[in-house]
């Protein structure tokens, strides 16, 4: 069945994106000013808030991250160099890439993609989390074990809600537990536990932002380094979701609304998981939507094939000072000499391993080029400069925290961009710290929170539509509405936290 085809709401919004995106080009060659470069940097005021508003507005209407980076990253290239802007970005693009910094953060991504599809070829991630499932007794334990075995998989969060969703989710049917609880238990868990421990994608990507900007409160320590020693005990979100998902597990927190209702559903026979509306493309055609499932372990795949790897890499992070780009290099070595060993790969596996790996985050290294363009040519026209001067007289240092946490929660409820905000705001967020005299940990620790909501709440959540699919494709609109009480708890006890902190702190 194909709904008619026209100017479908999804279309409408796509043209308003690219209209506006135009409009800011128009402009800026009109109406803004244009200084000489110096060492110093131009100071062009209000003119800089049109790249940065211009991308969330694009992505929030088209939903086009990558388009939205190219377009925002050569807006503010014009802006500096006017008509002589595409020699400008090629050569702010190089100049960017190749400098030391910069290219180890993009070399961190490309080893993320390694190690993600090290257990999806090689099946030990699923081979791990049925060792597990086989031990399980009862519906809590179940369920607890559901949120526990996300803690070793965390290297990539989408990784460990697919493989999680995928073999728990029929376990967890055998207790009738329903599928919107399932997929609550791994969404609620996977990106937090992602920003908490060193091996999690999310608290590497966070280090390496800190690295890229080289910022003044690293004091010659790494990102990394930074990250766990001083932010890390601040991500009141991340361990307020966590908590919260246990307690309903417990029934601390009762089951109430559509979780309630679904629980009772399953319990009088019905099915495990919600009805599914039909989802169209911007044409209205249906959409045929697959169910993605966990990788089949290879032959000769034991525990040790999932272990070591992880031993592996935390045991070189910790010898090289937690400098990860070190670490995971060794990790990786180590690992792929023990897969061929044992027989799990051959050299022709390790070879497709790394080339498909880097292949896999090649539209993220994409993106972060594109950002640093963007970010450092931000920096050139007084972009950070104008921000603070305009703001830090009206944001009191014991309320800055709470400020970041409301705002950013809510414009990543609308949109999540989760890496994209960080890239973007971590400057605007140090800076207005360091001038209103806020405790500039506990202030980074909120806006990596609220990225964390974002992906928990937002119904554009790439991590939500993921964790949906692999707990038998449910309904995403059915799961976050069914979700959203006991989100709105854990970010209710968030918000206490840091109002509470920046005022002690």
């Amino acid at each position: 069945m194909a709904a008619k085809k026209g100017w479908t709401p999804a279309r409408i919004k796509m043209y308003i994106g690219y209209a506006v995106m135009f409009l800011c080009y128009i402009a800026v060659a009109l109406f803004a000013p244009h200084h000489e470069l110096t060492e110093e940097g131009a100071q062009y005021g209000a003119w800089t808030l049109i790249p940065p508003l211009a991308i969330f507005a694009f992505i929030l209407l088209t939903k086009k991250i990558l388009e939205g980076f190219f377009w925002s990253s050569l807006l503010v290239v014009f802006i500096k160099y006017r008509w002589d802007f595409m020699k400008g970005f090629v050569d702010d693009m190089f100049t960017q890439v190749t400098t030391w910094d910069n290219w180890w953060v993009i070399y961190l991504f490309l080893l993320a993609g390694t190690i993600t599809l090290l257990f999806k070829y090689s099946g030990a991630g699923t081979y791990f989390a049925r060792w597990i499932a086989k031990k399980i007794k009862n519906e809590k334990v179940a369920m607890f074990v559901t949120s526990f075995v996300l803690w070793p998989l965390c290297l990539d969060d989408y990784m460990s809600a697919l493989v999680t969703g995928s073999v728990f989710s029929p376990l967890l049917d055998s207790y009738k537990v329903p599928r919107e609880m399932t997929a609550y238990i791994i969404r609620s868990t996977a990106a937090p536990i992602a920003t908490l421990l060193p091996i999690g994608a999310w608290a590497i990507y966070v280090g390496a932002v800190l690295d890229m900007w080289e910022l003044d409160i690293l004091e010659g320590t790494s990102g990394f380094s930074y990250y766990f020693a001083n932010i890390l005990p601040f991500l009141f979100l991340p361990i307020t979701a966590i908590l919260v998902s246990w307690l309903v597990i417990l029934g601390v927190i009762p089951k109430f609304g559509k979780m309630k209702r679904a629980f009772t559903r399953v319990a009088e026979g019905g099915p495990v998981g919600p009805a599914k509306e039909p989802r169209y493309d911007d044409d209205g055609n249906l959409i045929e939507e697959e169910v993605e499932t966990a990788p089949e372990p290879r032959k000769r795949v034991n525990l040790s094939h999932f272990l070591v790897p992880i031993v592996a890499i935390v045991f070189f992070g910790y010898i090289f000072e937690w400098d990860m780009a070190y670490g995971i290099t060794w990790g990786m070595l180590v690992t792929f000499v023990y897969y061929c060993i044992t027989g799990v790969f051959n050299t022709d596996d390790a070879h497709d391993v790394v080339c498909d790996g880097f292949a896999y985050m090649s539209e993220m290294c994409i993106m972060m080029g594109l950002g640093l363009i963007l970010c450092n040519g931000l920096d050139s026209i007084g972009f950070v400069n104008f921000v603070v001067s305009n703001v830090e007289g009206f944001v009191a240092a014991s309320t800055l925290p709470i400020i970041i946490f409301i705002v950013f929660s809510a414009t990543e409820m609308l949109v999540t961009f989760n890496y994209t905000l960080y890239l973007i705001a971590m400057p605007i967020v140090v800076a207005l710290a360091e001038a209103s005299g806020a405790n500039v940990p506990l202030t980074i620790a909120a806006l990596v929170s609220s990225g964390v909501f974002g992906y928990l709440l937002a119904f554009s959540s790439d991590g939500g539509m993921l964790t949906c699919a692999s707990c038998g494709n449910i309904d995403i609109y059915e799961q976050n509405t069914t979700q959203y009480p006991y989100m709105i708890i854990a970010w209710v006890l968030a918000a206490i936290a840091y109002l509470a902190a920046g005022f002690i702190l």
